[in-house]
């Protein structure tokens, strides 16, 4: 997927070169770098490649730049003291720690929608986990279980992958692809469509996933925001859990609109170092607090996945057992 860029430009010394370098170094960071020491070839490269974020030496700032109107330009400053006006930052502070701020910044200017959504009377319960293998979905499906004994829930699988028209037997009768393209080309059916998508699983409903990994990566965070307004307006639902794969563009935003986000985690090595490397992009990020993320170690599940109604199963046993305390933990 390509990355939304973010033009750093600084005309004196490296720093702009050092910066953007250690930025792409960064391979999980959702934006590619490009480096200026000049502001005329910055402002030409800008006219016709508008970048995400703009991030500007404080002394470099004139009337071309002025005239860019980038809504997310952040100085780099030589000061601590952040005057009023543009969004500042210490540029003589590390790398990491730049970056955080920038983040943070530009999550919370860019995304609004997404916290007015997840501020209303819909609560978002995110289950994810940088870890494949992991039981996730299993976890989830539980969850929605055993929340859906006393609250009207939602299920959504968000994967490339979710296996779900063999696991349930699903006929063709429409999914969050046919979903979106109601509400991308004719919104003013999408009312009445919406009520077909949802099927029922056990005591929560669904939306039946993608079947192409293609168009979970073309359904973007205006989509996800529209969608979620559906279905907050249709007042029916109180909770909505998200199965998240690491196919979902810009998932820290999501993340973020998350009451609880449950993240199941293993043992070996491979495994550990993916979860310290998750970890420490949410602390980059700064907008999802730690008390949020909340890691479970799954014992096995010990339920007969070829059964038919097994769904069903899943909130009762050692295993139900398990997920019940554990909601009950977290509240």
């Amino acid at each position: 997927m390509k990355k939304n860029v973010i033009a750093v430009c600084d005309t004196e010394g490296e720093y702009a070169c050092n910066f953007a370098e250690y930025l792409n170094s960064r391979k999980k960071l959702p934006f590619q770098a490009e480096a200026f020491t000049d502001v005329e070839k910055l402002c030409t490269y800008a006219g016709k490649n508008p970048p995400e974020i703009l991030l500007i030496a404080e002394g470099d700032v004139d009337a071309q730049i002025e005239k860019l109107g980038a809504e997310s330009m952040i100085l780099l400053s030589e000061n601590k003291e952040q005057e009023e006006g543009h969004k500042t930052v210490y540029k003589y502070q590390s790398a990491d720690s730049v970056i955080q701020e920038v983040m943070a910044y530009y999550v919370e200017n860019t995304a609004p929608a997404l916290y007015a959504v997840a501020k209303q009377d819909m609560e978002f319960i995110g289950v994810y986990s940088p870890v494949d293998r992991s039981a996730k979905t299993l976890l989830a499906l539980t969850i929605g279980q055993i929340l859906g004994e006393e609250k009207a829930v939602l299920y959504l699988n968000m994967e490339a992958y979710s296996g779900f028209e063999k696991l349930f037997g699903l006929e063709d009768t429409g999914n969050l692809t046919d979903l979106f393209y109601f509400l991308r080309c004719r919104e003013h059916l999408a009312y009445e469509e919406l009520g077909r998508f949802m099927k029922p699983l056990g005591k929560m409903d669904f939306i039946p996933p993608v079947v192409s990994p293609e168009d979970i990566h073309a359904i973007g965070n205006e989509d996800w925001i529209k969608l979620f307004d559906f279905i907050r307006q249709g007042k029916h639902y109180e909770t909505v859990i998200l199965d998240m794969g690491n196919s979902v563009g810009q998932i820290f935003q999501l993340l973020a609109m998350c009451k609880t986000v449950y993240v199941p985690i293993q043992d070996d090595v491979i495994a550990r170092c993916k979860l310290e490397q998750f970890r420490k992009l949410i602390k980059q990020w700064g907008r999802i607090e730690q008390e949020r993320i909340k890691e479970v170690r799954l014992p096995a599940c010990g339920v007969n996945l070829s059964d038919a109604e097994f769904v069903e199963t899943l909130s009762w046993g050692k295993w139900g057992g398990f997920v019940r305390r554990m909601l009950e933990k977290h509240g």
